[in-house]
């Protein structure tokens, strides 16, 4: 098995600390078991149990029986307390200790060569888990990994702030991953790999080091996919008369304004507006509700989706699905469940009460509705082979319908 020189996995271990970034929480396998075989040499030779000296170092127990079976790994800050607490100098703990080069750097995501294609793995709560890609390279799952990376660090000028920089370093990595494997689940690419990549924080740049990446990923990742939706459809739709954009707060407020429906309407919850060519000029006739889950504002989404629909325009559901469930082998099933039988809330929004203009869903592993429903209730699969799909041609043809009346 070749495994990737620079992105390896990194061991569960305590929070990053302050100093240095949690450095010690990332060097190789060897350097850890050589430092940590020391301590619990020392631990013995005192007489202390581990539990003890989890009392010592104020931590819960079963930490240092943990670091000493190779569960975990201390930061930097903790394994020099459990030094000084054992008496043992600084040069005693690293003496002889194996350098460490950039390439045996660990991380949280690593790639590893499989026949035909390569493996992602990473961790997934209590597991170590793994994906596997076929058609592609860890060359390539590298090019995407650096996309992101080199995009989180890029300095765009003033007049774009760090969010703007985010989502757009999120959506160009995405398209890229897309591009290279256009066979590939989409929604599995989001939620392995670009949403792994993202959460580890030697992939920002040092400034962002403290923030909590997992929870900036909520914000930044519903406006890249928002982009991302944009930037697929943009050039094709436009061949047809058609703009989709990402409006600013000002054109939302005067779409809303603009429009005849007596309901409150927040302009902050549109997400993508569409519009179309008119000898006036362009003609305001729906948005795309656009979600990585379906738990997203689920509610704000089908109260404006319902006032719009109602009124004639369109409102298409675009997601990408995504639910998996903790394993060594997740699978991401989505959370739309069963076409038949004992059906799933979210699914009967769509089939049964018509919440919204159709449903495109991105995840392959997504379920779609049987031929016999309504095409206005139906969910439908998509994905990013082709502008020129199902999701397009159900706007073009919502816009020539609209504009002839």
């Amino acid at each position: 098995m070749v495994v990737d020189s620079v992105l390896r996995r990194q061991l569960p271990c305590v929070a990053f600390g302050q100093d240095c970034n949690g450095f010690f929480a990332v060097v190789s396998t060897q350097f850890k078991s050589l430092i940590i075989e020391r301590l619990k040499v020392r631990r013995e030779q005192q007489g202390m149990s581990a539990e003890q000296l989890d009392l010592r170092l104020r931590v819960a127990n079963g930490w240092c029986l943990a670091f000493e079976e190779g569960v975990a790994f201390p930061n930097l800050s903790l394994l020099l307390a459990m030094s000084n607490e054992l008496g043992m100098s600084y040069g005693q703990l690293f003496e002889g200790a194996p350098l460490v080069s950039p390439q045996e750097v660990e991380r949280n995501l690593y790639f590893s060569e499989i026949d035909g294609g390569f493996r992602i793995h990473f961790n997934y709560s209590r597991h170590d888990a793994i994906y596997d890609l076929s058609g592609g390279t860890i060359t390539e799952a590298n090019g995407v990994v650096n996309c992101l990376r080199n995009g989180l660090s890029a300095s765009h000028g003033r007049n774009q702030d760090r969010e703007t920089v985010k989502l757009t370093a999120v959506a160009d990595s995405f398209l890229l991953a897309m591009q290279l494997w256009p066979n590939a689940n989409p929604s599995d690419i989001w939620w392995f790999l670009i949403y792994r990549a993202y959460c580890d924080a030697l992939n920002h740049p040092p400034r962002d080091a403290r923030l909590d990446h997992a929870q900036s990923w909520k914000r930044t990742s519903g406006w890249a996919l928002e982009k991302i939706v944009v930037d697929h459809y943009s050039d094709f739709l436009r061949q047809h008369g058609i703009v989709i954009s990402l409006a600013s707060s000002e054109k939302k407020r005067e779409i809303v304004n603009s429009l005849p429906i007596a309901d409150r309407l927040e302009a902050d919850k549109i997400d993508v507006v569409l519009e179309g060519d008119t000898p006036e000029g362009l003609r305001f006739f729906g948005v795309v509700h656009v979600k990585a889950s379906f738990a997203e504002r689920r509610t704000d989404d089908i109260h404006m989706s319902q006032l719009l629909k109602t009124a004639g325009y369109t409102t298409p559901l675009w997601t990408m699905d995504c639910k998996s469930s903790p394993s060594s082998e997740p699978v991401n099933r989505g959370e739309l469940g069963s076409a038949s039988g004992n059906r799933s809330a979210k699914r009967k929004d769509i089939e049964d009460e018509g919440y919204f203009t159709r449903c495109f869903s991105y995840n392959s592993n997504t379920q779609p509705s049987p031929n016999t429903l309504p095409a206005d209730k139906r969910i439908y699969l998509a994905d990013f082979q082709d502008p020129d799909d199902q999701f397009s041609n159900f706007i073009i043809q919502r816009w020539q319908n609209y504009y002839a009346l």
